[in-house]
């Protein structure tokens, strides 16, 4: 049984072309295919995938979002941290931290919608990193008026 889902994850990943090399010889994307076939290898309910996409060509970082979106289609709850903002707008929910703090939570589409109003941007036209750059100096502003008051 592990034989055949060492097999499937070769195939799946496209390995064959670097079997004989050791991890540490690997390519940068052949790496990461590699680091997620093995967090895929006993069927894991909850994937957590920490900048899974950061250092590879846009052809790999693709065929990794179309594995993660093919592992939710199947059920799988995927958690992934990302400084692509792009990448976000592929997840259903999106939580936003700056300083430590969650500052948003919600669909992509909510915090566009959110940020579009906090900075009058148009709500069709406003893209994720306009969003976060926007909750974030909303919250950068709610935190220095707070600072002022304590210090008043």
């Amino acid at each position: 049984m592990k034989a055949a889902r060492v097999t499937e994850m070769i195939e799946i990943f496209g390995l064959e072309p670097m079997l004989d090399a050791s991890p540490d010889a690997l390519p940068l994307g052949f790496k990461q295919r590699l680091a997620l076939a093995c967090a895929l290898m006993h069927r894991p309910p909850v994937l957590f995938l920490d900048e899974p996409t950061s250092g590879v060509d846009p052809l790999t970082r693709r065929e990794f979002w179309t594995h993660i979106n093919g592992l939710a289609r199947k059920g799988v709850t995927i958690m992934v941290t990302t400084h692509f903002m792009d990448e976000a707008e592929y997840c259903d929910r999106i939580a936003l931290m700056n300083r430590g703090q969650l500052i948003a939570l919600d669909a992509p589409d909510a915090l566009k919608a959110s940020a579009a109003e906090l900075t009058g941007a148009d709500p069709a036209a406003i893209t994720m990193e306009e969003t976060f750059i926007g909750l974030i100096e909303a919250q950068n502003e709610r935190l220095d008026r707070q600072a002022e008051t304590r210090a008043a």
